[in-house]
């Protein structure tokens, strides 16, 4: 809206901004909603192109999308070989229509160096998609009773945990709680 004022001398409504900009991005990225459909493809040639990557879509009862997992062959290889066994879990919210979630599992490498080890995108947050996630870790991962997990208080995320890595010491994030604070 602003551009178009300084630039244009022309004050549209935010609506009107808003339609214009979704209109523009739906032609030059596509859908958010369409999108969704092409994942199986990629993720089968995500697995062609590298084998040992493990991906899973699951989609609801009326086959439509709801959750989806990958982990890259080398980032598996990696966190089982020569990765501290620490994995730091979170989440962000996605800024598209389809309101998702991007949850993350990362560990830090010999040079403290952010290393990603599984990616997961939900259509929102829960005890469920959490716990399905998490299922799906326990795939990756070759000495789960080692595992020494940091998350925020997110209660979804807490019951995923206790669910399905019971014996896996758990932590608390230094940055979360300070937020809470």
């Amino acid at each position: 809206m602003t551009d178009m004022r300084d630039k244009h001398n022309i004050n549209p409504s935010y609506n009107k901004a808003y339609k214009s900009k979704d209109y523009a991005l739906n032609n030059v990225v596509g859908d958010s909603w369409e999108s969704f459909k092409m994942l199986h493809a990629y993720f089968h040639m995500l697995k062609k192109c590298n084998p040992g990557t493990i991906t899973e879509i699951k989609a609801d009862r009326k086959n439509r999308f709801k959750y989806g997992f990958m982990a890259l062959e080398a980032c598996i290889e990696g966190s089982n070989t020569v990765i501290w066994q620490i994995i730091v879990v979170d989440a962000t919210h996605l800024n598209s229509k389809t309101r998702d979630v991007l949850l993350v599992m990362m560990c830090k490498d010999g040079n403290e160096m952010i290393y990603p080890l599984t990616f997961r995108f939900a259509n929102f947050e829960c005890s469920k998609s959490w716990t399905w996630f998490l299922k799906q870790l326990c795939g990756v991962i070759l000495k789960p009773e080692l595992l020494l997990i940091i998350l925020d208080q997110h209660t979804s995320i807490s019951n995923g945990m206790k669910a399905i890595f019971p014996d896996a010491i758990h932590g608390i994030c230094a940055y979360h709680l300070a937020n809470n604070l």
